[in-house]
């Protein structure tokens, strides 16, 4: 009898620690989802944003950072996805220029304080420039508290220069400092599209900061996808050079897995960037 109760009580203990583990899981997407140009023949955006949105449902993404996404396509999204608020503003100010908008599920999360900078010399003067950057560039971020766990993280999201190499570097160095300033030790997520390779300065010293990448530090078994994120409508003969969309993490957080999802039917994508998807446990407060 008393082996019966020892048993039971094990059952109940392991359920237990199962249902609070499930409880701070949560699977956290980079998407630069491309800018809704005119010029994209067959993947324009009114072709490709109930499949964009679709994946974002299907896969249950508590948060998507995105990037390239336009006043006009975010009210699209709002529609598409009624069940997600956001954060944000567009890069030139208030709804103009893209926006790098935090999308979250609106009844498991609460916004405890979010807030955007320009990565740029002046990071609080709105639409600034920085270094040898083609256009202005920012970070949104926000510090979330999880109603089915309790713990608070901070979630930031950008999306670096395509052309200015200094001003890639001098953002990672913006940027790592702005983290620790913001979030202190607290759990972090960072998203985004970095216009970098694996083997770049600006990724090798945003990894010596101590932020990490789950691509590097999940077994092989726990990865899935093409070795690029970025394909360009074509993604013949693409590389890990086109790597270039990252979740990072640090503090109490733990990735599970992480795939890059290659979003090809044929000729058609889903975006010139495939989405990152990670599924990752908040370990601590």
């Amino acid at each position: 009898m008393r082996t019966l109760v020892s048993i039971a009580f094990a059952l109940l203990l392991f359920s237990s620690v199962n249902a609070q583990k499930s409880k701070r899981e949560l699977v956290i997407s980079s998407f630069n989802i491309r800018y809704n140009s005119p010029d994209d023949g067959i993947n324009i955006w009114e072709q490709r944003k109930g499949w964009l949105t679709h994946s974002i449902r299907f896969y249950q993404a508590d948060l998507i950072g995105t990037q390239e996404v336009t006043h006009t396509q975010l009210l699209d999204m709002e529609v598409l996805l009624p069940y997600y608020a956001h954060v944000g503003i567009g890069r030139e100010g208030a709804t103009q220029g893209e926006y790098s908008a935090i999308f979250y599920k609106k009844e498991r999360f609460e916004v405890l304080d979010s807030n955007t900078f320009w990565l740029s010399e002046t990071p609080d003067v709105v639409a600034s420039k920085g270094w040898d950057a083609a256009l202005p560039r920012i970070v949104t971020w926000a510090l979330f508290k999880d109603k089915h766990s309790g713990v608070s993280f901070y979630h930031f999201n950008t999306h670096f220069d395509h052309r200015g190499k200094q001003a890639r570097i001098a953002s990672v160095a913006l940027l790592t400092q702005k983290i620790k300033e913001i979030a202190g030790t607290s759990p972090v997520l960072l998203t985004g599209d970095f216009n970098s390779s694996p083997k770049s300065e600006a990724i090798a010293t945003l990894l010596s900061s101590g932020l990490k990448d789950p691509y590097l530090t999940l077994d092989a078994d726990q990865v899935y996808g093409p070795e690029y994120s970025a394909n360009g409508w074509d993604a013949t003969g693409r590389t890990s050079d086109s790597r270039i969309d990252y979740i990072f993490y640090s503090g109490g957080v733990q990735p599970l897995t992480l795939q890059i999802l290659d979003g090809q039917r044929g000729d058609r994508y889903i975006s010139d960037h495939f989405p990152v998807i990670a599924k990752v446990e908040l370990t601590e407060n």
